[in-house]
């Protein structure tokens, strides 16, 4: 029975075990939806205050009949996660970053089946603007063109989604450029922590940016191992166009890892400038990699242990009672 006993408990400890999670915490495709396609996602602009500036956007009708595009400005909010924007539907709603009062004529239009606009939007920036950073989306929505024939009968699909292209517009002057590193953090899939029985894949880094202009992160992050040997290192926000964390908001930049192999305790080193040429700025953090078999591995061993003091114990404690009679 005792030896039932403890084979019992290692196999509760092996399933218990295997339940542990591992937590102890725009891309520049051209955007398609409701029957159309919008290049580029993403427009960077730097205009002076009383200047001018010409934004240049690429829509194509991907629907089978003609379609009326429907012009929308919408301010929008970043998730302070990945920076995906979060569009602010309501329209009484307006940013202080917004681009409303920087573009005024856009208007619908007509196009057929398979056809692309190439459209120029004017961008005029008041001479009053504030220096720093403003940003919005433009979007379109199709509407069947009733008055085509070859959409016209009771089979007429109604439309309502849209596609949007993203406009960051710098205007120059004193900006503030101010931000921090307020996390480092190794992740197993999209759950962070400190402690992981499985490999880590992902290494997120949030940046708060607490001046008034775009920051545009950039450096090295290196991983060590416990001997202190580098295992391996990446390039943070190196894409083209670079990612922004927009003003007053933070981003978590994700990142993949690789040669975390050997069970230990690793170490992230960050580097990292948010101006060309900049400062830079350092944030260390660390973890474990625990594999689930060298932790059941030394449960076991820990068991073993016990039990053996307690086999010891029980000897000596006959051995003298023995004597004692």
């Amino acid at each position: 029975m005792r030896k039932f006993n403890i084979v019992f408990m290692i196999v509760a400890i092996f399933m218990g075990l295997s339940t542990i999670t591992s937590s102890a915490y725009a891309q520049q495709k051209p955007g398609t939806g409701s029957g159309l396609s919008i290049s580029p996602t993403r427009t960077d602009l730097v205009v002076n205050a009383g200047a001018t500036a010409d934004l240049h956007i690429s829509v194509k009708n991907v629907t089978g009949g003609s379609v009326i595009a429907k012009p929308f400005i919408n301010d929008f909010a970043p998730d302070g996660k990945t920076g995906a924007p979060q569009l602010i539907s309501d329209s009484s709603i307006e940013s202080a970053y917004s681009i409303k009062k920087f573009i005024k004529d856009v208007n619908q239009f007509e196009f057929k089946a398979g056809e692309t606009k190439n459209l120029t939007i004017k961008v005029t920036v008041p001479k009053n603007a504030a220096p720093g950073a403003y940003y919005g989306v433009i979007r379109y929505q199709a509407v069947p063109d009733s008055k085509a024939p070859n959409n016209s009968g009771g089979g007429q699909v109604s439309l309502t989604a849209s596609v949007g292209s993203l406009v960051l517009i710098e205007v120059p002057g004193e900006i503030r450029q101010q931000a921090s590193i307020e996390t480092v953090s190794a992740y197993l899939n999209y759950k962070s922590g400190s402690i992981f029985i499985r490999k880590p894949n992902k290494i997120g880094i949030e940046i708060n940016n607490l001046g008034n202009g775009f920051a545009r992160p950039s450096g090295e992050v290196k991983v060590r191992d416990m001997s202190g040997n580098q295992v391996f290192s990446y390039k943070i926000n190196d894409t083209n166009p670079q990612g922004v964390v927009l003003p007053n908001s933070t981003r978590i930049f994700k990142d993949a890892i690789e040669n975390i192999n050997s069970p230990g305790r690793y170490k992230i080193d960050v580097f990292i400038s948010y101006v060309n040429g900049g400062e830079v700025y350092t944030k260390t953090a660390t973890f474990w990699y625990i594999p689930l078999w060298l932790l059941a591995g030394g449960l076991i061993v820990i068991l073993l242990l016990v039990l053996s003091v307690g086999l010891l114990y029980r000897n000596y404690i006959t051995k003298t009672t023995k004597r004692r009679r």
